[in-house]
C-alpha cells in the first residue's frame, strides 16, 4: 500500500481558487470514504482517502481519517508493522497541520500508547514542537512531550538489563530439552553473559525528562504521571514517587487507581498501615469488575485448586478469600497483613508496568504480570536482543517454601509427584518481546514451564519490604491428654533463631517480642500468648533458646499454630506454621499421644505417671548430629486392665531410613550404610527388618492403679548414623482389649561440620 503524501506542497505554488477547488474535491473523497467505511468496505474507503490526499496534501482531516481507518484495520487484522507505522505518520501529520484539534491529538495518543512510535514519528513530533513553539497550548505540548517519552521508553526496552551473549553458545534457547537440566543451562548461560553496564542510561534519562516536561506543562496529566511513577519506583526514588502519587490522588479524586498506586508506594516504603488504608479506599471506590483482580486468588493457586476456587459462588468465594488472607498473614505480631499488602502491591505494579493497550490486556492479565504477581520481582533479569525480537529472562531463586507451609489453605492434600524438585528451589521464565513494543509473551516452551512450576510452587512472598528478614523457626507440636479425657493438652516447642536475627548487627542485647497463636480454619484466634523479652546475648547460654508453650483445649478440629519472634528495633523476624487436630484421647478406646522427640529427659518422680512428672528438653527442629541421643516420649490411653488392675501390651518401635544424604562421604567413612544400620541395631538392641528399617519389640505389664495413662520413654544413641532422613513408627497392641494404635514421627541426622 502507498504511504500518504506527508510533505507540505501544492497550494503554496497554485492560485488560491485552484487550492479551494482541490480541497473541495478532497473533502468529497473524504465523505465518500466515510460512507464506504460505515458500510464495511474498508479497502474502498482507504482508496478514496488516498485520492483525497493526492488532491489536497495539506488537508488535515484527510490525513486523520486515513490514519484512523488504517489503524483500526491493522488492529482488527493484526497487520504488519508497515501499516501501523503508516497510520501513525498520517495521524501525526494531521496533528502537525492542526495541533490544537483535540480529536486528532487524542487519536494519535491512542495509537501511540498501543504501538511503537517510529524514529520518523519522533522526528515529526520534535519538529512540531520546534516549529509551533509558543503557539501550542500547554495541554498540547504536554501530550507531545508524553508521546516523546513513550518513544524513548519503547527504545529503552531494547537496552535495559541487556547482556552480551556468550560467543560460543549461540542465542539463548527457549526450548526445554530436559526439565532437570533447565536451570543449570540458564545459570551457566547467564554466568557467561556479562551485563552491558550503563546500557540505555541516556535513553532512560531522556524518557524521564520528557515525562517531567509533560507534567510541567500539565501537572494533572494522568498518563505521564503513570509512566513516571513506574520509572521512579524502579529507581527506588520513593520520596518523589509518594509525592507524585499523592498529587495524582488529590488532582483526580474520582480515580480509584490513583489510590492503588499510592498504596503501592507506601508498601514499598514499608509504611504498611498507611498502605492498607490506601488499598482499602481503592477497593471501596472500584466497580465490582475492577475489584475482582485484586482479590482473585486464582493466579497464586495450583491449577486444580484454582479451578475449584473459581467454581465457587460469589458469597462462598468471598468467605474463602477472607479466611485465606487471615490464615496467610506472615506475622501476627504486627497489625498489618504484610502478605495481603504485598499481593495487592504486585497487582498494582503489574497494572502500572505491564499493561498492553495494543492487546487490550491489563497488566495483571499479561504473561509477565501473572508471573510477577505469583513470585514477585525476579532476582535476575537479562535481555538478549535478536533480530526483530528480544528474549527476556527472569530467574528466581526461592528460599522458604511458604506456600507448602500453608498448603492446607488452598491446596488440600494435592501434590504433584511428577514435578521435578528443582522447581522448588529455582525457576526460570523467558518472554519474547517484539522490538519497540511493551507487550511480551512467553517464549518457546515457557508457557508449559510456568504451568509446571505452578504445581510445585504456586506463589512466593519473600520480598516484603517491612520484613527485612523472615527466618525459618524450627517447631515441634505434640498432643497429649489433658487432666481429663474431655481435654487435649497441646505442647509447642520452638527454637528461636536469635543468632541469625542478630547476624551482622553487633548487638549485645535485643528486645525480642515472641508470640504464639492458635487459629481455626476460619482464621479466628482460639488463643494467643504475646510476650516481650530483653535478651542479653553475652550472658545467654544459647543464642537460639528453646521456648515452650502448653495449652489445654476442648476438641476443636483442625487448628493452625503460628509461632513468631520479632526484633522490635530492626524488624527482623522469624515465623513457623503448622497444623494439628485437637482430638481427644477417650477412655473407651486405645489411643497414643504424639511422639515427642527430645534431646534430654529427666524423671521428676520415682515412678512418674504423667507428663508433668518429666523434665523434657524438646528438640524443636527434630535435627540431630551423630553421637547425640534421640529421646522419645509418648503416652498410652484407654488400655484395658485385668481384674487385678494390670494392663498388658506389646510395643513395636521401628526406625526407617527414608533418605540418605549422599553428598560427600557418609558418616563412618565410605562403609556400606547397611553395615552402619547393623551397628545401630546392635547398639539399640533392635533387629534389622529389610534393607532400610530397624525394629524393637517388647512386652509390658503395668499396674494401672491410680493411673489414667501409661508414660513411656526411650533413648536411641545415634553413634555413627549416616546423615539423612529417618522415620520412627510406634505401634502398640493391647493384649486385653485386642486393639492397635499407631503413631509416626520423623527426624533428621545432620552432617558433621
Amino acid at each position: 500500500m502507498k504511504r500518504p503524501i506527508l510533505l507540505i506542497s501544492g497550494c503554496l505554488l497554485l492560485a488560491p481558487s485552484l487550492c479551494v477547488a482541490q480541497e473541495e474535491v478532497a473533502r468529497r473523497h473524504v465523505s465518500e470514504a466515510l460512507m464506504l467505511a460505515a458500510d464495511g468496505d474498508t479497502a474502498a474507503a482507504l482508496a478514496e482517502l488516498h485520492r483525497a490526499l493526492e488532491s489536497a496534501p495539506d488537508l488535515a482531516e484527510a490525513h486523520f481519517q486515513f490514519g484512523r481507518l488504517l489503524a483500526r484495520r491493522a488492529d482488527a487484522e493484526d497487520a504488519d508493522l508497515g501499516a501501523r507505522e503508516t497510520a501513525q505518520l498520517a495521524l501525526l501529520r494531521a496533528v502537525a497541520l492542526e495541533p490544537e484539534n483535540p480529536i486528532y491529538l487524542a487519536e494519535f495518543v491512542r495509537l501511540g500508547q498501543a504501538e511503537r512510535v517510529t524514529s520518523e514519528g519522533r522526528q515529526l513530533l520534535e519538529d512540531l514542537v520546534d516549529k509551533a513553539g509558543r503557539d501550542l497550548s500547554d495541554p498540547v505540548r504536554a501530550d507531545i512531550e508524553y508521546n516523546l517519552g513513550v518513544v524513548a521508553e519503547r527504545d529503552l526496552e531494547r537496552f535495559r538489563d541487556r547482556r552480551m551473549a556468550p560467543l560460543t553458545w549461540g542465542p539463548i534457547s527457549t526450548a526445554i530439552p530436559n526439565t532437570d537440566y533447565l536451570t543449570n543451562y540458564v545459570e551457566q548461560y547467564l554466568e557467561n553473559s556479562p551485563a552491558i553496564e550503563g546500557s540505555g542510561a541516556e535513553i532512560r534519562e531522556r524518557m524521564i525528562r520528557h515525562y517531567r516536561t509533560a507534567l510541567r506543562y500539565e501537572p494533572t496529566h494522568v498518563d505521564a504521571t503513570r509512566r513516571l511513577l513506574v520509572a521512579l519506583l524502579d529507581d527506588h526514588r520513593l520520596a518523589e514517587y509518594l509525592a507524585l502519587a499523592q498529587s495524582l490522588v488529590e488532582d483526580h479524586p474520582d480515580r480509584w487507581d490513583a489510590l492503588l498506586y499510592l498504596g503501592l508506594g507506601l508498601h514499598a516504603a514499608a509504611r504498611e498501615d498507611e498502605a492498607g488504608e490506601a488499598f482499602d479506599e481503592a477497593l471501596a471506590a472500584m466497580p465490582e469488575e475492577e475489584r475482582a483482580p485484586l482479590l482473585n486468588l486464582e493466579p497464586v493457586m495450583r491449577r486444580r485448586a484454582a479451578q475449584a476456587y473459581m467454581q465457587l459462588d460469589d458469597s462462598t468465594r468471598a468467605r474463602y478469600e477472607e479466611f485465606y488472607w487471615r490464615l496467610s498473614d506472615p506475622l501476627y505480631l504486627t497489625e498489618a497483613h504484610e502478605r495481603r499488602l504485598e499481593h495487592m502491591s504486585r497487582v498494582a505494579y503489574a497494572d502500572l508496568r505491564f499493561s498492553a493497550p495494543a492487546t487490550g490486556l491489563r497488566g495483571w492479565e499479561t504473561d509477565r504480570g501473572v508471573i510477577f504477581i505469583r513470585y514477585g520481582p525476579p532476582q535476575v533479569i537479562a535481555r538478549f536482543p535478536g533480530g526483530a525480537s528480544t528474549t527476556i529472562v527472569w530467574y528466581y531463586y526461592f528460599g522458604r517454601d511458604v506456600e507448602s507451609e500453608l498448603g492446607f489453605l488452598a491446596e488440600g492434600t494435592e501434590t504433584d509427584a511428577t514435578s521435578s524438585p528443582i522447581w522448588r528451589d529455582a525457576a526460570v521464565f523467558m518472554f519474547s518481546q517484539t522490538v519497540g513494543y511493551y507487550h511480551s509473551r512467553f517464549a518457546g516452551d515457557y508457557n508449559w514451564v510456568a504451568n509446571e512450576v505452578r504445581h510445585a510452587r504456586p506463589a512466593s512472598y519473600e520480598n516484603i519490604p517491612s520484613l527485612p528478614a523472615l527466618l525459618e523457626m524450627p517447631v515441634q507440636v505434640a498432643r497429649f491428654r489433658g487432666d481429663s479425657p474431655e481435654d487435649v493438652a497441646v505442647e509447642v516447642h520452638a527454637e528461636l533463631p536469635l543468632e541469625m536475627m542478630a547476624a551482622g548487627l553487633s548487638l549485645d542485647s535485643a528486645q525480642i517480642e515472641t508470640g504464639i497463636f492458635l487459629l481455626n480454619l476460619r482464621g479466628e484466634r482460639v488463643t494467643q500468648d504475646i510476650q516481650t523479652h530483653l535478651v542479653a546475648y553475652a550472658d545467654a547460654p544459647s543464642k537460639n533458646p528453646l521456648r515452650s508453650w502448653r495449652f489445654v483445649l476442648p476438641a476443636a478440629g483442625t487448628l493452625v499454630t503460628a509461632v513468631e519472634a520479632r526484633d522490635v528495633t530492626t524488624w527482623r523476624a522469624a515465623a513457623a506454621r503448622d497444623t494439628f487436630t485437637a482430638e481427644l484421647f477417650p477412655d473407651d478406646s486405645l489411643s497414643l499421644s504424639d511422639i515427642l522427640l527430645a534431646d534430654a529427659l529427666r524423671p521428676l518422680a520415682v515412678k512418674p505417671t504423667h507428663r508433668d512428672e518429666f523434665d523434657i528438653m524438646a528438640n524443636a527442629g527434630r535435627r540431630y548430629v551423630p553421637d547425640q541421643p534421640v529421646v522419645l516420649y509418648y503416652e498410652l490411653y484407654g488400655l484395658d486392665v485385668d481384674q487385678e488392675g494390670f494392663a498388658s501390651y506389646e510395643v513395636s518401635l521401628s526406625v526407617k531410613v527414608t533418605a540418605l544424604n549422599r553428598e560427600g562421604t557418609l558418616f563412618g567413612g565410605d562403609r556400606n550404610p547397611l553395615a552402619i544400620l547393623g551397628l545401630l541395631a546392635d547398639a539399640w538392641g533392635f533387629s534389622s527388618v529389610g534393607d532400610d528399617r530397624l525394629e524393637l519389640r517388647f512386652s509390658r505389664e503395668l499396674d494401672m492403679t491410680g493411673r489414667d495413662r501409661a508414660a513411656e520413654y526411650h533413648s536411641l544413641d545415634l553413634q555413627r548414623a549416616p546423615a539423612g532422613n529417618y522415620e520412627i513408627t510406634l505401634q502398640v497392641w493391647d493384649n486385653l482389649g485386642r486393639r492397635l494404635a499407631k503413631r509416626t514421627r520423623s527426624f533428621v541426622v545432620m552432617r558433621e561440620e
